[in-house]
């Protein structure tokens, strides 16, 4: 008697079973007239693909469509249970399906779809439904805040979360087109000198969707058309430049160059001020943001002359392209996160603290001139008072060659003889202007105007 496993078996040849129905002088067709059976291991499959079509069930008599329709429900919904479910055994042979959640888990969220070959985690959340599974898993559903390679429009999971907490997928229902990106772009640089290369389209995405949806439009086109025509488009320019521009910042930001700036460049701009009998100083800051660094700046300044302050003619020109942040930068309240890189001594000096919040001492408010500016409108720079010393940092950042020179060679202008800029630490004049003499120094360079 043969040993051979089914594996070690002769291998099935074309033509095979022509030759045995003919041995037997059967029709090949009446040794298949019942459905047949292929056995492998706990798997059964039935093959009724045979049968005559007046001996199918109603449900398999459907037309093709609706048959290949079924026929696909039933294969995800087989791959979908836990595989001692797909057995042909009774439950209580080996693998039965217990009831834990996780079970009832793995049965909804292990569903790949379109060839997505992750599974999905239980820690979604995701819980059995009474839907068929090919029904959930073909749901689209983008939850905020996952990350994952695959694209999210053809990776699905179905989740029990209330509608109004769901987030719908970003990319099917507010994707921009390649010209609406074009539109947009051209405008935002027009407007302000912003320039968003084409592989940061998703820039524009991410930060006006949000917006599009709440002013109910439809699109980016219709929302580039808002800009442009609408009567509400003024105060709409204002919320499109808090949104693509970013306003991180903090008091005493990069202590390295303002280490340099106090020590050096504002104390010799003060001796040489001295020097002419005038006690007036002029500066700049170019995209101030909520007030962190011309604040700063008033403190500094104002531990250089100490006493001397009140004899003093000091004024901060402080800029920024949106009027929201401006708002904020003329209440000077701000959080203990605002203060976490200024010295205990100076918060207590130059703060009131109030419950959770740190309000800016009137002292220093009085320095500071808050004001709207558009650094791609020269007719608004040349408006500024010539300054001892300018400030731009982490603005130039977010223009291309061509605005930075323009913008640069404002501040140049804009400079007394003399006079000192300083830029963010990572951003860099090289290639964009050769007009200022560099002055190296640990931790920061100044471009200095010359005498």
């Amino acid at each position: 008697m043969s040993t051979q496993t089914p594996f070690q078996q002769k291998p099935f040849a074309f033509g095979q079973r022509d030759k045995d129905a003919s041995k037997e002088n059967k029709p090949l067709s009446s040794q298949f007239s019942k459905p047949q059976t292929f056995t492998a291991g706990s798997f059964t499959h039935h093959d009724d693909r045979t049968q005559p079509f007046g001996s199918r069930s109603q449900e398999q008599a459907k037309p093709f469509s609706a048959f290949r329709q079924t026929q696909t429900q039933t294969q995800t919904s087989t791959q979908t249970r836990p595989f001692s479910t797909q057995s042909a055994k009774p439950a209580s042979s080996f693998g039965a399906r217990q009831s834990s959640p996780f079970a009832a888990q793995t049965s909804q969220t292990t569903t790949p779809t379109f060839g997505s070959q992750r599974p999905a985690s239980p820690s979604f959340g995701s819980q059995a439904s009474s839907r068929p599974a090919a029904q959930s898993s073909t749901r689209p559903f983008f939850r905020a805040g996952t990350s994952t390679s695959q694209d999210h429009s053809t990776s699905s999971f179905h989740s029990t979360r209330p509608l109004h907490l769901q987030t719908p997928s970003f990319h099917k229902d507010m994707s921009i087109s390649d010209e609406e990106f074009v539109l947009l772009r051209d405008f935002i640089y027009k407007k302000c000198g912003i320039f968003i290369a084409e592989n940061r389209k998703y820039l524009i995405e991410n930060r006006l969707s949000n917006r599009i949806k709440h002013l109910n439009l439809k699109s980016y086109s219709e929302y580039y058309k808002y800009l442009k025509f609408d009567d509400n488009k003024d105060a709409e320019l204002n919320e499109l430049y808090v949104l693509m521009t970013t306003n991180e910042t903090s008091f005493f930001r990069n202590p390295p160059q303002l280490k340099v700036f106090q020590e050096i460049v504002l104390t010799n701009m003060i001796n040489e001020i001295r020097k002419t009998g005038q006690k007036r100083l002029r500066i700049w800051s170019a995209g101030c943001s909520t007030g962190e660094e011309p604040y700063t700046l008033a403190i500094i300044i104002s531990e250089v002359l100490k006493g001397e302050l009140l004899t003093w003619d000091v004024k901060i020109t402080a800029n920024d392209l949106s009027t929201q942040v401006l708002a904020a930068a003329r209440n000077g309240i701000y959080s203990e996160y605002s203060l976490r890189t200024t010295p205990k001594e100076l918060v207590s000096r130059y703060f009131t603290k109030d419950g959770q919040v740190y309000k800016i001492n009137p002292e220093m408010k009085r320095l500071v001139n808050f004001g709207q500016i558009n650094l791609n409108e020269r007719e608004q720079l040349k408006r500024v008072e010539s300054s001892h010393i300018v400030f731009c940092r982490n603005v130039i950042i977010y223009f291309d060659d061509d605005m930075k020179r323009r913008v640069i060679n404002s501040f140049y202008d804009n400079l007394l003889p003399g006079g000192a800029l300083l830029i963010g630490h990572s951003e860099t004049l090289h290639n964009i202007c050769r007009s200022f003499e560099l002055e190296h120094y640990s931790g920061t360079i100044v471009y200095r105007k010359q005498k």
